[in-house]
Parts: C-alpha cells; sequence; structure tokens
C-alpha cells in the first residue's frame, strides 16, 4: 500500500488557501513551541544536577518532541499522503506518552514528600534562630568560665576539683 493510492490532506480542505493556511500555521507554530520546550527542560535538567527526578523531566521533553513531530508531518501530508508514517508517528507518540505517563505515576508520592520552598524557608528560619540563640549562650557560658577562673585563681586556698571516678580535673 503505497502513498500513491491516497490523497493529499489538502484535498479535504477543498484547497482553500484560508483553510490550509490556517492548518499550516497552526501546526508550524505548535511544532515550534514544542520544539522549544525540550531545549529548556534539557538546560534545566543539564545545569542543575542536584534536579530530583531528572529523568520525568526528560522523558516529557522525548514526548513533546515527538508530539511537534506529528504536527509537522501533518504540514506535510497536506501536499503527500504519507498517512502509514504519520500513524507510525503518533503510534510512536502514543507509547511515550504511555510510558512517560505511567513513569510519573509512581514519582507523585515521592515529589509530593520533597520539603516546598515555603518549608525550606521556614527551617532555614528556625535554624538561623537556634544558631543566634546557641552562639549567645555559648559566650554567656564562656563569660562564666572566666569569671568563675578569675574568682579561683584569687582565692589564697588551694582548690581542686575531680570527677565521680576521682580523677582531679584542675586546681587553682
Amino acid at each position: 500500500m503505497g502513498s500513491n493510492s491516497f490523497i493529499p490532506h489538502g484535498h479535504c480542505y477543498l484547497w482553500k488557501p484560508e483553510l490550509v493556511g490556517l492548518h499550516i500555521i497552526s501546526d508550524v507554530l505548535i511544532a515550534l513551541a514544542y520544539y522549544s520546550i525540550p531545549i529548556t527542560l534539557f538546560y534545566f535538567v543539564h545545569q542543575r544536577k542536584d534536579l530530583p527526578y531528572a529523568g520525568i523531566f526528560l522523558l516529557f521533553g522525548t514526548f513533546i518532541i515527538s508530539c511537534g513531530t506529528t504536527h509537522l508531518i501533518e504540514v506535510w501530508t497536506l501536499w503527500h499522503p504519507i498517512y502509514w508514517i504519520a500513524g507510525f508517528m503518533k503510534a510512536l507518540t502514543a507509547g511515550i506518552s504511555v510510558y512517560t505517563a505511567a513513569s510519573l505515576v509512581p514519582l507523585i508520592p515521592k515529589a509530593l514528600a520533597l520539603p516546598s520552598p515555603a518549608q525550606l524557608e521556614i527551617a532555614n528560619r528556625k535554624l538561623e534562630t537556634e544558631m543566634i540563640e546557641r552562639r549567645h549562650i555559648e559566650e554567656q557560658l564562656r563569660k562564666s568560665q572566666q569569671m568563675l577562673q578569675l574568682v579561683m585563681d584569687n582565692i589564697p586556698q588551694f582548690i581542686f576539683w575531680k570527677d565521680r571516678t576521682s580523677v582531679y580535673l584542675g586546681c587553682n
């Protein structure tokens, strides 16, 4: 079954220039958009080495490229009846689509478990507050230890201290 047994798709539009033009412009613009989106996704994945689930972004990119290609084939079939190729391209797109959708399902619970930017911001603020509080407490402890050392160094009596196992820890 060669393409000679079919007529170009433009016949279905009765070769009306405005209708053919509408389909050409629409399909070409869709294809351009579909090709630009994966480029952006691939760039994003390449730049973010720490990106969780990068594979799903690449799958979406592949799916979108195949969608764009089907639109370009639609333009070609206006003049050339390559409907078998168009059908195989749609079948390939369908396979990639189903695989991408199936791959996405188990990732959703994992992705939902990731902390949101707002949650991370709250955790960071809490850590900053705890660090400031710790520095303050450490400074107070240092001052208290200095005061204790000053007092012990100025007491004329001999003072020593041990731990619970009677190991000497210090003296004045």
